[in-house]
């Protein structure tokens, strides 16, 4: 009872009891040996002593003392470093309610069920990412944990993480088995185990109750909230789950082919089961990517995507992916700010671990303006999935937003390091060297970009050797006149041709194509205010109009 009021950890009283149980014998010697008195240590008279016994001390009673004393010193410091409390190696920063899932192994050996494997890690994933007092890194951040390798300490680590879940998954026919391991990185050893056996259709039954035991064991109190959400779960239509879980299997890959792969999968999701709330969500994900890889135009995503994300939410409002959603398309299709801050909100309020809420939350508070509350929730990202580069990379774009260059160029290289030819890096890096004036090293950016595109690839060459001939400014107007060409033929947007205008020191041919990229649409409109710099386009009226227009005041009056 003594032990824990005076700071002994829990893990370290089976070490305080050794030292208690050696010392018994050291005592017991010392004890039958000698007295301790007002005058120091003396030797115990016999019991029925002579009249010449003299108490004092021998020679060879300093031995044994010494030996005594020799035996303590060691037997305390093979015990007592066991219950030093300075062996944390973990940053003191990292909270105790932090956890990671790494990615499971499959022990049926077919490769036709890494998929399942795979949404099995994401399910469980989900599931402790509502629980608000849990901090879960993303799923994309343990990959390359995949295979065995490295101290589970420095996986905690990298991932800022206390605690570590490792599990294998079964599936015989219908019936599914996931036996899961919880570590603790501080101890460095194993503190909990369960088997979750279940029926194909009852997996998210089977999801939840794993989900709550992780929670218990790391003694996270549940909300009404969570309770009430762990306790909705019913059972599923198995063959349009399967379906899902493969589309995101795909969709995952992000390559054109995977993408109509995973197309086909989320629609037999829906064909399945017309009220699979994830079927419709999917074929809405599938949708936002498709037009954020320009594989649809702004006015084809905003007629194909809406519905089936609406579709999404009216089937299972408590869909944080679906709030997400509909909150992107609101704010990078239809320039709604109003109608989009509710659904991030909300989303993040269901899902206070989703690192991709969290960024494009970000952006679309850097957009109207209110930065430092962005640079929360940019952070709060990072934190939850620092080995995604997507999440680094749209990191990099918000320090530019911040006008913080130089940390924004450092924050691109590192997603560089992580994914050579991320396009969201080089975009970094070609505005936030134009603001610094590095010409060199801005060209190269963009080169780099429109290399990457086969319909741009000779706008690249040209602008290339057009600056090493006549210089920044001129080159970016003469690519602005062969961009504008492109236009025409739709292999170019409209922002880029006023990037272009605007280097070349044109603001109003610059303005001209922000008003129809604006008018179009287009996804990259809505950063005008947080990224156009050049003083001469701020204080233009054409362009403070067009802010006005957007609804982006904050810009208007911190030019």
């Amino acid at each position: 009872m003594l032990f824990p009021a005076i700071g002994v950890p829990e893990e370290a009283l089976l070490y305080v009891w050794l030292i208690v149980t050696s010392f018994f014998p050291l005592v017991v010697i010392f004890a039958w040996r000698y007295d301790v008195t007002f005058d120091g240590i003396s030797r115990t008279p016999p019991a029925s002593p002579g009249e010449s016994f003299d108490p004092s001390l021998r020679s060879k009673d300093f031995v044994l003392l010494a030996a005594l004393g020799l035996i303590a010193v060691a037997i305390t410091l093979r015990f007592g470093v066991r219950i030093e409390p300075g062996q944390v190696r973990l940053d003191e920063s990292i909270s105790a309610f932090s956890i990671a899932v790494l990615p499971f192994d499959d022990l049926s050996g077919n490769p036709d069920e890494q998929y399942f494997v795979s949404g099995m890690q994401s399910s469980l994933i989900d599931g402790l990412s509502r629980v608000r007092n849990l901090r879960v890194t993303s799923k994309v951040s343990t990959l390359p944990f995949r295979e065995a390798g490295g101290s589970l300490l420095e996986i905690a680590s990298r991932l800022s993480v206390a605690r570590i879940v490792e599990g294998t998954v079964l599936r015989n026919g219908n019936h599914v088995s996931i036996a899961l391991r919880m570590h603790d990185a501080e101890k460095d050893q194993q503190v909990w185990s369960a088997r979750f056996e279940d029926e194909l259709e009852n997996i998210m039954l089977l999801q939840a109750k794993a989900a709550q035991e992780i929670a218990n064991q790391v003694r996270v109190q549940l909300g009404p909230e969570e309770q009430e959400r762990f306790a909705a779960a019913k059972p599923i239509n198995a063959e349009a789950y399967q379906a899902f879980l493969k589309g995101v299997f795909h969709i995952e890959r992000f390559t054109p082919e995977d993408m109509q792969i995973a197309a086909s999968h989320f629609q037999r999701a829906v064909e399945i089961d017309p009220d699979s709330a994830l079927g419709h969500y999917g074929l809405g994900k599938l949708c936002i990517f498709q037009a954020q890889i320009e594989m649809l135009t702004p006015q084809q995503a905003r007629e194909q995507c809406f519905p089936p994300i609406r579709k999404a939410l009216e089937l299972d409002p408590f869909l944080p992916e679906a709030h997400l959603g509909l909150a992107s398309l609101s704010t990078w299709q239809l320039f709604d700010w109003e109608a989009a801050r509710p659904h991030f909100e909300r989303a993040l309020e269901l899902n206070p671990s989703f690192a991709d809420a969290h960024i494009f939350y970000a952006h679309f508070l850097g957009i109207v303006g209110e930065l430092d509350k962005s640079t929360v929730h940019a952070e709060r990202a990072v934190q939850l999935d620092p080995l995604n580069p997507l999440i680094v990379g749209l990191y990099s774009m918000q320090l530019v937003i911040r006008d913080e260059y130089d940390e924004a160029i450092e924050t691109a290289e590192q997603t560089l390091s992580m994914a050579p030819g991320y396009g969201f890096a080089y975009s970094t890096l070609m505005v936030a060297h134009d603001a610094l004036g590095n010409h060199e090293e801005a060209i190269a950016a963009r080169v780099y970009v429109m290399e990457r595109s086969p319909e741009k690839a000779d706008a690249a060459d040209f602008l290339e050797a057009t600056f090493r001939r006549d210089g920044y400014e001129a080159a970016s107007l003469q690519l602005a006149e062969m961009q504008v060409e492109a236009f025409a033929a739709g292999t170019f947007p409209a922002m880029g041709i006023s990037f272009s205008y605007e280097i070349g020191g044109d603001y109003e041919s610059a303005i001209d194509w922000l008003e129809i990229a604006v008018d179009r649409f287009e996804p990259d409109a809505p950063y005008i205010g947080a990224l156009i710099r050049r003083t001469g386009m701020r204080e233009h009226p054409r362009f403070k109009a067009l802010l006005e227009r957007m609804g982006l005041d904050y810009w208007v009056a911190n030019p």
